[in-house]
């Protein structure tokens, strides 16, 4: 694997991280800014509509620069600079790497969601309140959000390093493909 394969690895996996982790924030952001156009939090309401919109531009980005244009990304970061070797020696190829990468990354969410999943659930029936009046009820749409994006995210590997390298642009995919690792 060349240095520069390695980067894009490196900044893909990074993106996915990220870009799937503000996608789980999406539903807690969305709910902030309509509990405040709602409850009249006038002086709050700007901020929290101007903090949505950077947050939603921030995963924009992510997606753009660190999954589908990592290429343009190591050119302008010049992250290829500075190392004496040439090759990193593995011996997979680039898009079994990324599902690998996809895999781990399913993995993390699924498992991290579970506990709050469950403590939120054991705390919404122990609460004897309607659903739409227990304050677990947004924690648990959003663990249980998380937990299914987890497992669809680990179960669909496949799918998701086809989107990837669809979107990235097929050039950049088979000359990654051609390395061995």
């Amino acid at each position: 694997m060349t240095i520069r394969t390695f980067w894009h690895l490196i900044l893909k996996t990074l993106g996915i991280w990220l870009f799937i982790n503000g996608m789980l924030s999406l539903p807690t952001l969305i709910y902030a800014v309509t509990a405040g156009l709602r409850g009249g939090y006038s002086s709050f309401e700007s901020m929290e509509i101007a903090y949505f919109i950077l947050a939603i531009t921030f995963y924009l980005l992510v997606l753009q620069f660190l999954i589908l244009k990592s290429q343009w990304t190591i050119d302008f970061l010049k992250l290829e600079k500075g190392f004496e070797e040439t090759h990193i020696d593995l011996t997979l190829p680039y898009n079994k790497l990324l599902r690998i990468v996809i895999i781990i990354i399913g993995g993390i969410l699924f498992i991290r969601a579970i506990p709050s999943l469950i403590e939120d659930l054991y705390l919404f029936i122990t609460g004897n309140l309607p659903f739409s009046q227990s304050p677990k009820a947004i924690s648990l749409i959003v663990g249980a959000a998380q937990a299914i994006v987890g497992f669809l995210v680990m179960n669909n590997s496949d799918i998701v390093q086809r989107y990837i390298n669809k979107k990235s642009g097929d050039a950049e995919s088979k000359q990654l493909d051609k390395e061995e690792f």
